[in-house]
């Protein structure tokens, strides 16, 4: 499948955010986004131009027609059912672009979500049983901020992130991407591409992109 690696280069490199406002595949995807913002009842606050799931869809965008997509932490507009979790509200946004984009998506979160338009389970990730219950290969695997989620199982627990990496890898189509926010401890030790490399490595991708901690991967 096709990733539209120029874009994602654009964003990351630019000077400033004007740059962005000219940019007319960045301007849709916004526009998408907003459109499902309002659907959710919500409201945005703050800059979409740094939002790494809006430029995925919309590096996304042209190819997304047909593609099977597996977002992992989906998120959901309901209040978070674990005490031990973190409780700001995460809805959809992804799954809900990737899914009117005309991908067929499947959405895995702890939380339920009654109105969603892709498929979505209730799966608890930290329970590696929950591969089980999704039909891959995918062509895209997107996990926004899971790692980094505060208060969350995932939080800090290396040893439980490798895991779902080792997970993610084994559910990817051969020519498929891994779209992930990395936790954000590999970028305390090394703040350099090498370091990141050096990582994906070991667990069998290879770099394709990387902007912040958001990671773009293939397998290697």
């Amino acid at each position: 499948m096709t990733v539209d690696v120029a874009y994602l280069r654009r964003v990351r490199d630019r000077e400033d955010l004007a740059a962005l406002m000219h940019d007319g595949q960045f301007l849709d995807a916004q526009k998408l986004f907003f459109s499902v913002v309002a659907e959710f009842g919500g409201s945005v606050n703050f800059d979409i131009a740094d939002m790494h799931e809006v430029h995925a869809v919309a590096a996304l965008m042209s190819t997304a027609k047909g593609l099977r997509v597996l977002d992992v932490g989906c998120g959901s507009s309901e209040e978070y059912v674990l005490d031990d979790t973190f409780r700001d509200r995460y809805p959809p946004f992804v799954a809900e672009m990737l899914t009117r984009l005309g991908a067929t998506v499947t959405g895995i979160d702890i939380r339920p979500q009654a109105n969603a338009g892709y498929d979505h389970r209730v799966l608890d990730l930290v329970d590696p049983a929950w591969v089980a219950a999704v039909n891959g290969p995918y062509d895209v695997i997107a996990c926004f901020s899971l790692f980094n989620a505060p208060e969350s199982p995932f939080e800090h627990d290396p040893t439980l992130c490798d895991r779902l990496m080792t997970d993610m890898h084994d559910l990817l189509a051969p020519d498929g991407v891994v779209i992930v926010n990395l936790r954000d401890e590999l970028f305390a030790e090394s703040s350099n591409e090498a370091g990141v490399q050096a990582y994906v490595e070991s667990k069998n991708f290879r770099l394709l992109h990387l902007d912040g901690n958001c990671a773009w991967l293939r397998l290697h």
